[in-house]
């Protein structure tokens, strides 16, 4: 199955007050319609940890024409466009009464659990079906400017409840915690069109990090100085 096609229903956890789908929620369908054809195709998380390897998402690119709200019933297509042994490009259509109202795209690490390292992808990938001239975003993955003056909106500290089945940080999380540092009014809008998210090093439990800002466009998280994420915002 080269292309995996999920309908989701939005449930009242998934939105904000507003009725428009949490930024963090459509990363997190997102990865899991990724996860469930990663699953089809055989190298889903029990496969990969057999070989002690895991994917991490390095980048992620969405753009939103416009969110969907609570009850709506929305399709998600994904597929491979590239894959390069130890990095793979994925891409996503959102789809809500047969028109593409958010498109994504995203690069995949192969990730060693027991180095905690970037590695060479382990399992067979000759039945894998890429589509290299498949692109669904305006714009490509790049990295983002990370080298800015930063304003500091908050500190926090890493809880169980933050941790994925990798026992690490969710990268779900690093956005979460951003967007929670910003004014929600902002937010409410629903006036975010493009967002652009490097994640750089993992967190653990227990990890003390500080939520910066740079002219309410650009977000960072840090830890002992350190830029663990960054995320772009534009509207």
């Amino acid at each position: 199955m080269g292309i995996y096609e999920k309908e989701w229903t939005l449930n009242f956890t998934q939105c904000y007050p507003n009725g428009q789908l949490k930024y963090s929620e459509l990363n997190n369908i997102l990865q899991i319609t990724a996860s469930e054809h990663a699953e089809i195709l055989g190298f889903g998380y029990q496969a990969m940890f057999d070989v002690r390897q895991s994917w991490v998402l390095s980048r992620m690119l969405m753009e939103i024409d416009q969110l969907p709200k609570y009850t709506s019933t929305i399709k998600v297509k994904t597929w491979i466009q590239d894959f390069t042994g130890s990095r793979s490009i994925r891409n996503f259509e959102v789809i809500y009464k047969d028109e593409v109202i958010i498109s994504a795209s995203s690069l995949w690490v192969v990730f060693n659990i027991k180095t905690r390292r970037a590695d060479i992808f382990a399992l067979r990938t000759d039945h894998m079906e890429f589509y290299r001239d498949k692109v669904s975003t305006k714009h490509s993955v790049e990295k983002v400017e990370g080298n800015v003056d930063f304003n500091l909106l908050s500190n926090y500290k890493v809880k169980l409840s933050d941790l994925d089945i990798v026992n690490h940080a969710n990268n779900v999380k690093y956005m979460e915690w951003c967007f929670d540092a910003m004014d929600p009014k902002s937010i409410l809008k629903g006036s975010i069109k493009m967002l652009e998210m490097n994640f750089l090093k993992e967190l653990n439990y227990g990890d003390e990090i500080s939520i910066l800002e740079f002219e309410d466009r650009t977000f960072c998280i840090q830890k002992d100085g350190r830029i663990h994420f960054l995320m772009r915002v534009s509207k």
